[in-house]
């Protein structure tokens, strides 16, 4: 049950929240500071930022969905994504960080050349709003729900906070709210966690596997539920997509931030181990919603899929008096580092890969930033509108509707620069060439294939050992056995497509310019070159210590003052325990900050 202590929580975290543009404002002196924090952030806050934003208010809502109605099958998405952060960490951080670039986008014009960038630009932009307005309905839906106010009013008020943070303080807002949010997302997860198990209801770890297998024994045992070959094809199509995404140029915006190549490559495992542990702890509220909660629609009547009500729904029920909003905050908080993050990464692609070379190409970059600025404000109101229309007209769950986007009209984009951070032999065309034929699949899939997919008697005949993992021929496709194989077709197919057209191009690199070949070598000589120590990072990080502790100092002070709130002793203690570990957190930045100025001050005076 919300209470006016929840509200309080909720209150306070959005005016924390609206604080940190304030408190950042005056570290960015221009577009390489607004975008990319100069290139001078140690690899521990660049590292969390990179591990938030692979997720958002999905891990609560449209992943909790998938788990309360299919089981174990989506920890085959998530951990999807450890074999690519492996590639990341031991090849892919280190070309990040000497592509020296201030956005992703400039990188795109130094591998394919101007006519690609401006494509890119053009058709990249739109989609990551769209993905963003995506993110900003899932949260507001539940939100609106849970507090029963009108969705549209959550969406916008949502949107508009988000908005001022990315907007005052650009790049280093958005990494400090990201190291808040981790914070706080971790230890509320993990209260939870325990908070479910230890349920009578549930009866520990044990008895909730034994419970949920008893009554939905497809949850784990997945061939009881699935055909094996769409199951497996399901599995693939995500393990290719996390290797072209996690380790394609527009992934490299994280990469472009730490100090060195050191500290980039060090950063991976921050989301590494996240990536690998996280996925554990999610599942577990979700999975006993199935126990207690069997009936979602009766606890969410407002929501058009109450199963995606299943993480809260639990929540509501262990949670003590104030923690519900501290959840709440968590849920908001990892939705605003994708929004944030995204709106920040896409003006600074409209910035400087439109505006300044097609518009403005004798700018100043105090002009630049002014503009930066101003579209941030232009994007989030996008973002708003986006988000009111998808709600208004969607008709399928989030976690479908945001996968499918994911792979129609991402995935196309992504591939080829993936492939062309590694292959160098291809002409400036290959890009988008690639890209478009990839659109071209994706289309037959989306419209002639889920034509075909929704007819009563589809059923692929597979000769042989494929026809064995089909499973039964006689059982017609499951609602959610079509959506995947919709999701797989598409994903694999763009793959194909793009390997072959891409690489296949090969032949007309010889015919390339000249000037066009000279571009392409001088971006790979680059990615050859190591860093020179702090190099093109002019600025010090002492400041982001010592504002970041602060800041983390007071929010876990305040979390703290809630365990007067009339709980019992396990409840005040989850207070204890979430805000001591986030001040002390922020003791340990502060301390940090102060050793380093007196280590840089010593240094000014030896140079003297």
């Amino acid at each position: 049950m919300i209470t006016g202590y929840d509200y309080l929580v909720i209150g306070f975290y959005v005016a924390f929240m609206l604080s940190l543009g304030v408190v950042f404002k005056g570290l960015s002196k221009n577009t390489s500071d607004y975008f990319r924090c100069g290139g001078a952030m140690p690899w521990w806050i660049t590292g969390t930022s990179a591990w938030l934003v692979t997720f958002s208010a999905w891990s609560f809502v449209g992943a909790a969905s998938e788990i309360y109605r299919s089981g174990l099958k989506v920890m085959l998405l998530f951990y999807a994504s450890i074999p690519p952060l492996a590639l990341v960490a031991w090849i892919t951080a280190v070309r990040f960080r000497r592509m020296r670039v201030v956005t992703w986008m400039e990188a795109v014009r130094e591998r394919f050349g101007p006519v690609t960038e401006q494509f890119y630009t053009w058709i990249k932009v739109p989609v990551e709003l769209l993905k963003a307005g995506i993110g900003l309905m899932t949260i507001s839906v539940f939100m609106a729900a849970v507090f029963h106010v009108p969705i549209n009013s959550v969406i916008v008020v949502l949107g508009i906070t988000i908005t001022i943070v990315a907007f005052a303080g650009g790049a280093f807002a958005v990494l400090a709210s990201d190291f808040v949010q981790m914070l706080l997302v971790m230890t509320i997860t993990l209260l939870a966690v325990v908070l479910t198990l230890r349920r009578p209801e549930i009866g520990g770890l044990t008895g909730l596997l034994d419970k949920v297998d008893a009554q939905h024994p497809g949850h784990f045992q997945w061939w009881l539920a699935f055909r094996p070959a769409i199951l497996i094809a399901w599995g693939g199509a995500f393990l290719a997509v996390k290797f072209a995404e996690l380790n394609s140029m527009e992934y490299s915006t994280m990469y472009l931030m730490p100090k060195s190549e050191a500290h980039a490559r060090r950063m991976v495992a921050i989301p590494f181990v996240g990536g690998v542990v996280g996925p554990l702890f999610w599942v577990i509220p979700p999975l006993a919603a199935t126990v207690m909660f069997p009936d979602l629609a009766s606890v969410f009547p407002n929501l058009s899929k109450p199963t995606e009500g299943a993480f809260v729904a639990v929540a509501l029920k262990v949670m003590p008096v104030g923690l519900i909003g501290l959840l709440l905050c968590a849920m908001f908080g990892a939705t605003l580092t994708q929004m944030d993050a995204a709106v920040n990464k896409y003006v600074g692609v409209f910035v400087r890969s439109f505006y300044r070379p097609v518009l403005r190409p004798d700018a100043s970059e105090p002009h630049l930033l002014r503009v930066g600025k101003l579209c941030t404000l232009v994007f989030g109101a996008l973002i708003i509108g986006l988000s009111l229309l998808i709600n208004t007209y969607r008709t399928t769950d989030v976690f479908t509707l945001l996968n499918q986007v994911m792979v129609s009209v991402g995935l196309p984009l992504t591939f080829p620069v993936f492939l062309g951070l590694f292959y160098r032999r291809t002409p400036d065309w290959s890009a988008w060439g690639t890209a478009l034929a990839s659109f071209a699949w994706s289309a037959w899939a989306n419209f002639i294939f889920k034509a075909r997919l929704e007819s009563p008697d589809f059923l692929p005949q597979l000769p042989g050992f494929f026809g064995d993992l089909l499973g039964n021929p006689t059982r017609p496709l499951t609602g959610a056995e079509r959506a995947d194989l919709l999701l797989a077709v598409t994903a694999i197919g763009t793959a194909v497509v793009s390997l072959v057209v891409f690489f296949g191009s090969t032949i007309f690199y010889r015919k390339s310019p000249e000037r066009d070949r000279t571009r392409t070598e001088s971006f790979f000589a680059k990615l050859r070159t190591p860093l020179k120590p702090m190099e093109d990072a002019a600025m010090s990080d002492e400041p982001v210590y010592r504002l970041l502790g602060v800041l983390c100092m007071i929010y876990g002070a305040f979390i703290l003052l809630l365990m007067f709130i009339p709980n019992g002793l396990g409840g005040r203690l989850c207070f204890l325990f979430v805000g001591g570990i986030i001040g002390a957190a922020g003791a340990v930045l502060y301390a940090v900050a102060n050793q380093k100025r007196t280590e840089e001050r010593i240094a000014a005076e030896a140079m003297r």
